[in-house]
């Protein structure tokens, strides 16, 4: 009968909050403006692997859905001239828990005005010698890191050289990726988190960036580099921490993505989801130029606490909720 324990001491607790407040300081530092967006919203996020959960409400919509990230909240905010911002939040996915997930988790998001992701980077890399005292970040594009480690080109690979790498690295995939018909961005996920995760950000985290366009939701691609977005993720210890890019202003485009990834679910045997057009009509309107990222906070104290389980940094995860 201990289950109604916290999980996390109270020193670590202590230690939880005084990152905060590095962090808070840190923006405030730099003027960056602290916002509050909700937590329940009439849309669900269109992706194709976030799933929301969806809660029932009598005052006027249903269902409503807790959202998975305060993204399309605070780009309404951008597009109503906020200026950069950002917001530590809760957030929520309908995932399986582990030592690394938990339904429940703290957000860390925001958004530069006028950067773009280059830039945005850079001062990531900041925050976390700050945060983490880690050494300067490197960087790596991510068809280098599938050359270098793996020996395929992401772009030209095909259904032998998956099998191939398969049965070097003596692991057996899923069936469903060994089917004809399989997507190629699925069979990348595989190899991504199977063998090149845990190889990224031994020594000092590291930006893998230029990811392919087919896994750009919400991204700009780049014309001078044809089949790639303006996308990147930040790892540290094999552990990512973050996922952010130049973010995709044009509202016709978004929306064919957002099409193409309810048809994606479909294939998937998911639901289509419906679309936010609060989101789409603020991107008609008018959102600035601007570069954004989100990183896990819950992820980030494990590591500066060398803390290896989620339920050992939050106070009740979801075993003890």
């Amino acid at each position: 009968m201990t289950d109604w324990k916290p999980g996390a001491s109270i020193k670590t607790l202590r230690q939880r909050a005084d990152l905060i407040k590095q962090i808070r300081t840190f923006f405030e530092e730099r003027n960056v403006l602290e916002v509050e967006t909700p937590s329940i919203s009439r849309f669900p996020a269109v992706d194709l692997h976030l799933d929301c959960f969806s809660i029932q409400a009598s005052f006027g919509f249903n269902p409503g859905y807790l959202i998975t990230s305060p993204e399309y909240h605070m780009k309404r905010l951008l597009a109503g001239g906020s200026g950069s911002i950002f917001q530590i939040c809760k957030a929520f996915r309908r995932e399986e828990s582990g030592s690394r997930h938990n339904p429940e988790f703290t957000i860390l998001e925001w958004y530069r005005e006028g950067w773009d992701h280059w830039q945005l980077m850079e001062e990531i890399d900041s925050l976390m010698q700050l945060i983490l005292n880690t050494a300067p970040a490197t960087y790596l594009s991510y068809k280098d890191a599938f050359n270098n480690l793996l020996g395929i080109d992401p772009l030209s690979f095909s259904a032998k050289d998956f099998e191939a790498v398969c049965r070097q690295k003596k692991s057996v995939p899923p069936p469903d990726l060994l089917q004809p018909d399989t997507d190629k961005d699925e069979q990348l996920n595989f190899l991504m988190g199977s063998f090149i995760e845990p190889e990224l950000g031994k020594h000092s985290p590291v930006f893998l960036h230029d990811y392919p366009a087919s896994q750009a939701n919400l991204a700009k691609l780049y014309q001078e580099k044809p089949g790639y977005a303006m996308r990147f993720e930040v790892y540290y210890r094999g552990v990512e921490l973050g996922n952010g890019f130049c973010e995709l202003t044009d509202p016709e485009i978004q929306r064919q993505r957002f099409e193409t990834e309810n048809q994606a679910r479909l294939a998937m045997g998911k639901e289509e989801l419906s679309l936010d057009h609060h989101f789409l009509d603020a991107l008609k309107t008018g959102m600035p130029e601007c570069a954004g990222v989100a990183m896990g906070i819950d992820r980030i104290l494990m590591l500066a606490l060398g803390i290896g389980d989620l339920d050992q940094i939050v106070a009740f995860s979801w075993s003890r909720a």
